[in-house]
């Protein structure tokens, strides 16, 4: 089958998208598909990420420097009816910009049935920021292009649950994200990552990875370390700048005094990433909203529980499984939590031991892929 997917990039800097983009792509090269990618890009680690995606089998046609609000490009609405000529079935990912919908009209042009997943655009979280700007485009072309979708692409159920208000009528596919389990069959030994920054030693260790982003509430996980009762805890905040947030919360971190206790190693890469999720006692991310969360799913495949809050939307999945904790956006119930699970090692234990077999069930990219093929073949009956 010849699956078109289209995303406004594919840079790992903008974190879940593009992972899920090299994740999915990569396992449906492997079931047999053919898979084709159409992107735009405004850094250098596109073009980079563009050649590991060929290596591994897929067609990338890449288009940039995207410019403006829209990633806007001259030859993109072009390039995007071109490829969906080879086309059966069309895989768009986001909502915002010019290929999503310059995609949705081609597809339909062509009656190739398009698939779009929302990446937790539709949360009421994220429609609440720049609200106006987005109830405009809402109204301008976006609301036709979802309802005309063969079908909406939501990586959980309570994904799915927040856009009911909407009222869309195409039909809903619940379909996780997932993780490259071979990177997680051979672990790093543990303290490999603290050896790298001795300050840490044999202390508590909570890991924050992530974009350091003002919606993945990283101001309420450092206040709640402030308030912990545990003073010897540290805080490891992995991740990539986003418009010079980590400024603000490294300030926040000093006028906390916590200097002593919060380590930033800007993004981490590859095995970098595992050690560190190997080395920390608990992983924790704290969002305003998130769609699903691949790095608390690779946490959990590094055998670490997870503290995330109950705008994650696998955070039912993870309390029923009991490999780690959901809760509220208040400091003082994410204080209280932290300090029940720092202060009991046998809890952290219990829930280890469960964390890399619920993975393996559950978010195995190889395992998605073989169902993404039974629902693509749905999609194209019906037509």
């Amino acid at each position: 089958m010849r699956i078109l997917h289209l995303i406004t990039s594919i840079s790992p800097v903008i974190g879940g998208p593009a992972m899920a983009m090299r994740g999915l792509g990569r396992a449906q090269v492997s079931a047999g598909m053919d898979v084709t990618i159409v992107a735009t890009w405004m850094d250098e680690l596109s073009l980079k990420t563009a050649e590991e995606f060929r290596a591994a089998g897929m067609k990338v046609h890449l288009l940039g420097p995207a410019k403006g609000p829209l990633s806007a490009h001259p030859q993109l609405a072009r390039t995007v009816q071109q490829a969906m000529e080879q086309a059966q079935v069309c895989h768009i990912h986001g909502l915002w910009e010019n290929i999503q919908h310059f995609g949705a009209r081609a597809a339909v042009a062509r009656g190739v049935p398009y698939i779009i997943r929302p990446c937790g655009m539709l949360d009421p979280w994220s429609l609440r920021q720049s609200k106006w700007k987005k109830r405009l485009y809402m109204a301008w072309r976006l609301r036709r292009d979802l309802q005309q979708a063969a079908a909406l692409h939501f990586t959980a159920a309570a994904e799915r649950d927040l856009t009911q208000p909407l009222k869309l009528s195409a039909p809903a596919i619940v379909e996780p994200n997932g993780v490259d389990l071979k990177e997680f069959e051979n672990l790093p030994p543990r303290g490999t990552f603290r050896a790298r920054y001795p300050a840490i030693g044999d202390r508590p260790m909570v890991l924050f990875l992530s974009r350091v982003h003002p919606k993945k509430g990283l101001d309420l996980l450092v206040r709640a370390l402030a308030r912990s009762s545990h003073r010897e805890a540290m805080l490891v905040i992995a991740g990539p700048d986003w418009a010079n947030h980590t400024a603000e919360i490294q300030q926040l971190v000093q006028s906390l005094g916590l200097s002593d206790r919060v380590i930033f190693t800007g993004m981490l890469h590859g095995c970098q990433r595992i050690e560190a999720m190997v080395d920390a006692d608990l992983f924790a991310l704290t969002s305003h909203s998130e769609n699903f969360g691949v790095a608390v799913v690779e946490a959990l495949a590094a055998g670490t529980p997870v503290v995330i809050s109950d705008q994650v939307n696998i955070y039912q999945e993870i309390a029923a499984a009991g490999v780690g904790a959901a809760v509220s956006l208040d400091v003082p119930t994410i204080t209280q939590t932290l300090d029940r699970w720092v202060g009991d090692a046998a809890l952290r234990q219990s829930a280890a031991e469960k964390c890399r077999a619920f993975v393996w069930k559950h978010y195995d990219w190889n395992q998605i892929a073989l169902r993404w093929a039974d629902h693509y073949a749905r999609l194209t009956d019906r037509r």
